[in-house]
Formats: structure tokens, C-alpha cells, sequence
């Protein structure tokens, strides 16, 4: 089936809230999403400063995602994915690579980099080495915070 790129503007996100309850409920991920609480989290990401976001469509259904929003350093301009997702049966038949490097080309002219974080042990780790993203000498840190 043919896949279709286009632009997903903040107002169109929410469309994309259950593919992405779906995806990430599944494994290897586990995470127990609500579609409601998808809609609220993609709501939050598209408020982000220079929100950027790319969907593929089959059928002129929503079939994956990728977004993020762009942060200002001395040198110019770097993307932040803040997330990344295509639907489970049709991971590992190449539109998310596609995707992704649609992506990436529609930044071009705005963005000098683009910086993302995933989990060390999970196949999307691969998946960016794999599309010609290294790790970085940054390291992420968390601190729980008790209620």
C-alpha cells in the first residue's frame, strides 16, 4: 500500500492519539496510555515552541508520527524529537525510516541538528543508529520527585 508524508499541524495532533496508545502499549513498552491522556500529552508536545511534526497516512489514515520542537543555541537552530511512532503491524517494513528521513529533510533549511532521547535497550535504539544517529557525550539524568 502506498504511503503518503504530510505536515500534522498542532491542531490536527490529537487525531494520532489512539495509534499512539497503541503503540505504546504494546511491547516492548507496556505503558498502560489512555487515549485521553494520549490527547492531553500530544496536545502539550504541539504547544512547544516550533512545533514540527510529520505524519504518514495509507489509505488517509494515520499510520505513524514523528514530532518535536525546535530550541535555539549560539550556533543556530536543533530539533528535539520528542516522539516518534508508527503502527505496530507495520513496524520493520521501512515507513518509518522514510518517515523519518522525510522528516529530517523538511527541517533542512531551519534546523542545524536534530537531538532525541530512547531507551538504551529498546529496538529503537537500533533503529536511530541505523538512520545515521550517534550517541552523545550528554547524559540524561532524572530525579523522582515524591507527592
Amino acid at each position: 500500500m502506498n504511503t503518503a508524508f504530510a505536515v500534522v499541524t498542532a491542531k490536527d495532533i490529537e487525531a494520532f492519539a489512539e495509534l499512539y496508545a497503541l503503540v505504546y502499549n504494546a511491547a516492548p513498552w507496556h505503558d498502560g496510555w489512555s487515549v485521553p491522556v494520549a490527547k492531553e500529552r500530544l496536545r502539550g508536545l504541539a504547544a512547544a515552541p516550533r512545533f514540527e511534526a510529520l505524519g504518514a497516512y495509507q489509505a488517509g489514515t494515520g499510520v505513524g508520527l514523528v514530532m518535536g520542537s525546535g530550541e535555539r543555541l549560539a550556533q543556530g537552530w536543533v530539533l528535539h524529537i520528542r516522539e516518534m511512532f508508527v503502527a505496530p503491524a507495520l513496524q520493520r517494513g521501512g515507513i518509518g525510516r522514510k518517515l523519518l528521513a522525510a522528516f529530517e529533510k523538511s527541517l533542512d533549511a531551519n534546523y542545524i541538528g536534530v537531538f532525541l532521547q530512547t531507551g538504551g535497550q529498546l529496538p529503537a535504539d537500533k533503529f536511530y543508529a541505523s538512520c545515521d544517529y550517534v550517541t552523545s557525550d550528554m547524559v540524561s539524568m532524572v530525579k523522582r520527585i515524591k507527592v
